[in-house]
């Protein structure tokens, strides 16, 4: 007969193992999407006559999800041209900086939308194949004017307490590494899609990046869309994120 002491070794091997196990069953982990999933970012200028043109564009990306600024009764237009594809829609306006549009080729959880006021952000909870996830879209004032840094300041406040996965696209009015903008992401522990690439431009010459889109740790890549009748160039975010 062998002594106890034989199989203290072996013993304390499968124990640790069982340990190391219901640890792990115990800690919730999260899933990376496989998908690359796609985000049409844009500011349609209050001004623009291009809504067709702009329309077949956000078409021809196939999108998940639309995330609009700068929507008016001139331009709402393009809501229509985008129904077939995107039926899901958030549409809240704000004073000062006009309407803000979310759409969505995948439908609403239970009536999830809101307006987010008065912070400049219109959004809805759609089921995607991946899982659930806020939809959002945001249009901060400019970056000139006191209330920019303190909506931000609030949006970023507002963010910690909205659960599960997000993606915000956006016109941020601001530099990928301004105060305001991080604050933004850093509330709804987002990452920035991408590198920083050039959105508008000063006097039509210096260019700027100042439309981003972020997600629950996304990663991926943005293309630069065409203006197509805007001030602003859109954004094509192609990425995984975090469900």
């Amino acid at each position: 007969m062998f002594p106890i002491s034989a199989y203290r070794p072996a013993f304390a091997s499968v124990l640790g193992f069982l340990i190391v196990a219901l640890v792990a069953l115990a800690v919730p982990t999260t899933a990376q999407s496989e998908r690359l999933i796609s985000v049409y970012q844009k500011n349609m200028s209050f001004g623009i006559t291009t809504e067709r043109k702009l329309a077949n564009d956000i078409l021809a990306s196939g999108a998940d999800v639309v995330t609009l600024q700068e929507v008016n009764r001139d331009n709402d237009k393009i809501f229509a041209m985008l129904a077939d594809k995107y039926p899901h829609k958030q549409f809240c306006t704000f004073r000062g900086i006009g309407g803000v549009a979310v759409l969505s080729r995948w439908p609403i959880v239970n009536g999830q939308a809101e307006c987010v006021r008065p912070l400049g952000v219109a959004a809805m909870r759609v089921k995607m194949p991946e899982g659930k996830v806020w939809v959002m879209s945001l249009h901060l004032e400019t970056r000139d004017k006191p209330r920019h840094a303190r909506q931000a300041e609030q949006l970023g406040n507002h963010l910690q307490n909205v659960p599960g996965p997000m993606i915000i696209g956006g016109d941020f009015n601001n530099l990928p590494q301004a105060g305001s903008v991080r604050d933004v992401a850093r509330g709804g522990r987002l990452a920035r899609i991408g590198e920083a690439i050039t959105t508008y431009r000063v006097n039509g010459m210096l260019g700027i990046p100042i439309d981003f889109v972020f997600a629950s740790g996304g990663r991926g890549s943005v293309t630069q869309m065409p203006l197509l009748g805007s001030d602003h160039y859109g954004v094509l975010a192609e990425f995984t994120m975090d469900f």
